[in-house]
């Protein structure tokens, strides 16, 4: 479980690190078109969905996938926003009433909205038990221009100067794409406040079980260079109207699957 006393004693530490968020290849991108978080370090090895979203128009319906992500991604954060917002009255009649509303909402995803709003009530009651816990803010909006991203970039939670990142997902690729997300919302942090952040926490969703892991990375600079790398490989794709060609594999939980190996017709069809 992701222990607040453990993620609040992380300092800034030893680590050496020479690309930081006021470093000029963070705050210079190359090209003028600033992308998202989302979109760099999506599931898709290769951008094909950038180039399919951003320059030929291609619209698609959310995945099964995607709409589980979702609602389980809210139940983990549902408890930390009620307790940020300080409601008057029984924290724990509060989150109790909120865990039956989303429960209740939840349909055959219920079982494991439960496990996964149970496990986040947890961590979020800790904080109120910890006195010297570090002030925790939830979907912060981050200035992410001035790391070469889109105006606003949010990470689901930070505590103190540590971003967390909450993912829903079996696909291991894929956690390691958003241990990079993590590494852009430390630039974007360090931009802002002129702090280093040398730590981020992944906290990961079994979608199949409800399980949750968590594990403390250390952003170091080979992590920082892959975001900078990715963030202009997007960022040229949309520019220039690259198409990268389909990857070798795709995730079939893609939402754009079928357009690169269903039949659907080339990259033009929208």
């Amino acid at each position: 479980m992701l222990r607040v006393s453990r993620v609040r004693i992380l300092g800034v530490g030893d680590l050496v690190v020479e690309l930081r968020g006021w470093s000029r290849e963070v705050s210079e991108p190359p090209y003028e078109y600033l992308p998202t978080v989302s979109e760099v370090f999506s599931p898709c090895p290769t951008h094909r969905d950038s180039f399919l979203r951003r320059v030929n128009g291609v619209k698609v319906n959310q995945s099964a996938a995607l709409n589980v992500g979702r609602v389980l991604h809210e139940a983990f954060l549902a408890p930390f926003r009620y307790v940020q917002r300080g409601e008057v009255g029984s924290l724990v009649d509060g989150l109790a009433e909120l865990k039956q509303s989303l429960v209740n909402n939840a349909g055959d995803l219920a079982g494991i909205v439960k496990v996964v709003y149970d496990r986040a009530s947890a961590i979020a009651l800790s904080l109120v038990a910890e006195s010297q816990a570090a002030p925790v803010v939830v979907e912060p909006p981050l200035d992410g221009a001035l790391i070469g991203f889109s105006d606003v970039i949010k990470p689901d939670l930070v505590v103190g100067l540590i971003p967390v990142e909450v993912v829903v997902t079996d696909n291991w690729d894929y956690l390691g794409r958003k241990e990079l997300a993590l590494a852009a919302y430390a630039l974007a942090l360090e931009a802002m406040w002129g702090n280093p952040v040398n730590y981020g926490v992944l906290v990961n969703i079994n979608p199949r079980t409800g399980g949750l892991t968590s594990r403390v990375l250390i952003l170091t600079d080979d992590l920082r260079r892959a975001v900078v790398r990715e963030r202009d490989t997007v960022a040229r794709i949309v520019a220039r109207g690259d198409d990268p060609g389909v990857a070798p594999k795709c995730p079939e939980t893609c939402p754009f699957y079928n357009h690169c190996r269903g039949g659907l017709g080339d990259a033009g069809s929208k």
